[in-house]
């Protein structure tokens, strides 16, 4: 009587099943790790992050075209940098590691808050590529030329509906950005960001690109620096999200004093790795109407809870920020 060599699967010492099924996750986790659009995706983060550049880019939303100037310079200082507009309205945005500052000088304003990265820009600039890799499908897409620029191409697809669709063109030789594309469920461009140059900046250029601009006393300043912002919600209750989609972590969380009204407003922002949205959550002060409203990418939804508003906005698909804002709830102390 002869017996069979094979051995199936579920007659494997279990130890040994474990093993088994451990050594084909790694694999593929090792597989995801080392795709080369993953690989591109933090080049690029690292790139416009830590390299000091300039350059000239249109951005289109909303059927609008702006054109804007970027520098940006990375030190022993830390990271800087500033937004030139180009047309439409002057204005100018200075960023460095403690202030942001925007500067109107037809209205002869400038305001100074705390510096947030990205939170002006539309400069799209990843900041968790693994996070990124469990809920987008991150692909090449051929090769293309920007801003007289050789660019490999990164389509970035979302696995469910609650966040947007990507393609960026980045730089071949240094990992810059040259163009982007957001894209919605209905697979059309909502947004576009494109260079038409940029070059890196040598150190006496990055001095006087910073330089900045002269603001005499006709300015009118303003500090949003708030002593009522505080780093974690110190409200008179909890706020809870109870149905917040995959993938969505709590970046920051600030309270603020609305003016000299004695009222606050709180806002909690969530990101991805790659889309955000802010919830802000205010008591009533007025007749508010419950609903969506849209501004080209940017989609928000306001839900009243009681007394208080609830408004959730962000560049995600309307189905994300409703879903956020009907998931708060609070609880009394």
């Amino acid at each position: 009587m002869t017996h069979s060599s094979k051995r199936t699967f579920s007659s494997l010492n279990p130890i040994f099943r474990k093993l088994l099924i451990f050594l084909v996750l790694l694999a593929g986790f090792a597989q995801a790790a080392a795709s080369p659009a993953m690989d591109w995706l933090g080049k690029m983060s690292n790139a416009m992050r830590n390299l000091s550049y300039q350059g000239n880019f249109v951005y289109i939303h909303e059927n609008q075209l702006e054109s804007m100037s970027i520098y940006h310079i990375k030190n022993e200082s830390g990271e800087s940098e500033r937004l030139l507009s180009l047309n439409g309205e002057a204005r100018e945005v200075i960023r460095d590691n403690k202030n942001l500052t925007c500067i109107w000088p037809s209205s002869r304003k400038v305001v100074v808050d705390n510096s947030r990265q990205n939170t002006f820009s539309p400069l799209f600039i990843p900041d968790d590529i693994a996070n990124i890799g469990r809920h987008y499908e991150m692909n090449m897409a051929g090769e293309g030329r920007i801003a007289n620029h050789e660019a490999v191409i990164v389509d970035i697809k979302p696995k469910d509906q609650f966040r947007y669709g990507l393609k960026l063109w980045i730089n071949a030789s240094n990992g810059l950005l040259l163009k982007s594309n957001l894209i919605n469920e209905r697979n059309e461009v909502v947004e576009q960001v494109m260079f038409t140059n940029i070059e890196l900046l040598s150190e006496i250029e990055q001095m006087v690109m910073l330089k900045l601009p002269e603001i005499d006393s006709s300015f009118a300043m303003v500090r949003y620096h708030s002593g009522d912002a505080v780093e974690t919600v110190e409200a008179d209750m909890t706020w809870q999200f109870s149905n917040l989609p995959d993938g969505f972590r709590k970046e920051s969380a600030v309270k603020r004093m609305v003016g000299d009204s004695g009222r606050f407003i709180q806002q909690i922002v969530y990101t991805d790795g790659l889309a955000s949205l802010s919830v802000f959550i205010e008591k009533q002060t007025a007749q508010t109407a419950q609903g969506e409203t849209s501004m080209g990418a940017v989609n928000g939804f306001i839900f009243l809870l009681d007394n208080y508003s609830v408004t959730a906005i962000g560049e995600v698909p309307p189905v994300t920020v409703r879903q956020v804002a009907e998931s708060v709830s609070f609880k009394l102390p």
